[in-house]
């Protein structure tokens, strides 16, 4: 008997071979994961079609009182990983079941005034290509790759974007949201680690699951002069690591931190992934950095591209004669 009811079928064509965002499973564990979602989430009769996967990980159901669920396919994924297959339709009931109480609680949260949730606004860095207009009501582009949106938090440490309209709901304006977002951000409690280096590189971590969004704070969290900007790797939610641009050695950090961030990233989920690239923040502005490899056999370093300032930094600590 299935529990929850498709509201669209996938137009996804089938794929024997496992997509990227759930890149840990074996083919047979893929094939498994495939029966369950068809066996739990069919459309309404044990005949209809069965459910095809693919490359779109998104999944709209309708609840049991009719309502839109959105279930992001790649954190149920992460959700079974290490779980007994003979406890995956369990967790996922389970998982389906909390997101149905999470929508509660927004509503109860989005019914409120701005006062009742100011203390639970929060900003938060997302990858560019998740970001729409109506999902969310507050968002900021950072580099190509990524964006920072508006999120409020719920229980259990989660968190959920703001959707359109909803500042205006509160009677609030953005900059107010958006300032209480910040001075949250803030008061967050970290872990910092550093290297004991005259430059250190300071590794972030942050509790409650927002350790990305606080490259937004880095000058600060360095704490030490950075006339030259924050080299910073982000490569997925969890990392965050930052260093002063530290003049003769920035070539070198920059390729090999380049190597340090792709490899990271592509380690990762793919639902947790955000830029496979360093990060160059200099007043106030963010910007990707890219290293293309020698070719195989060569010595050269690579090539190193950005905007033309940072070029121009990188070239002027050069030796005479010699550029990037």
């Amino acid at each position: 008997m299935p529990l929850f009811r498709r509201a669209k079928k996938s137009d996804s064509p089938a794929a024997s071979p496992v997509p990227g965002w759930c890149s840990w499973f074996s083919p047979a564990e893929w094939q498994t994961f495939q029966a369950l979602l068809s066996d739990v989430f069919v459309d309404g009769t044990s005949s209809g079609p069965p459910l095809v996967l693919g490359a779109d990980r998104i999944l709209r159901l309708a609840g049991p009182d009719g309502s839109p669920v959105t279930l992001d396919l790649s954190s149920l994924a992460v959700a079974l990983r290490d779980a007994p297959q003979d406890r995956w339709r369990s967790r996922t009931v389970e998982f389906v079941e909390e997101r149905l109480h999470r929508g509660d609680e927004r509503e109860a949260l989005y019914g409120g005034s701005f006062d009742r949730v100011r203390h639970l606004l929060l900003p938060r860095v997302v990858r560019a290509e998740h970001v729409s207009d109506d999902l969310h009501d507050l968002a900021f582009p950072l580099t190509r790759e990524m964006s920072t949106v508006l999120a409020i938090r719920l229980e259990g440490g989660l968190a959920a974007p703001v959707p359109p309209g909803q500042i205006d709901r509160w009677g609030a304006t953005p900059q107010q949201a958006w300032d209480a977002a910040l001075a949250n951000l803030r008061a967050l409690p970290l872990s910092l680690e550093d290297d004991g280096g005259a430059n250190p590189m300071v590794s972030v971590t942050d509790p409650a699951g927002f350790t990305c969004t606080h490259l937004l704070r880095a000058a600060e969290i360095l704490g030490r002069p950075a006339p030259h900007g924050i080299l910073v790797m982000v490569p997925h939610e969890g990392f965050l690591m930052m260093q002063a641009v530290d003049g003769p050695e920035l070539k070198w950090s920059v390729i090999g931190y380049s190597e340090v961030t792709l490899q990271r990233h592509d380690e990762a989920p793919e639902a947790a992934r955000l830029c496979p690239r360093v990060l160059w923040i200099h007043e106030d502005r963010i910007e990707s950095v890219g290293v293309t490899p020698a070719p195989p056999g060569s010595d050269a370093p690579g090539t190193i591209s950005g905007s033309e300032e940072f070029v121009r930094l990188l070239s002027s600590f050069d030796p005479p004669g010699q550029g990037s």
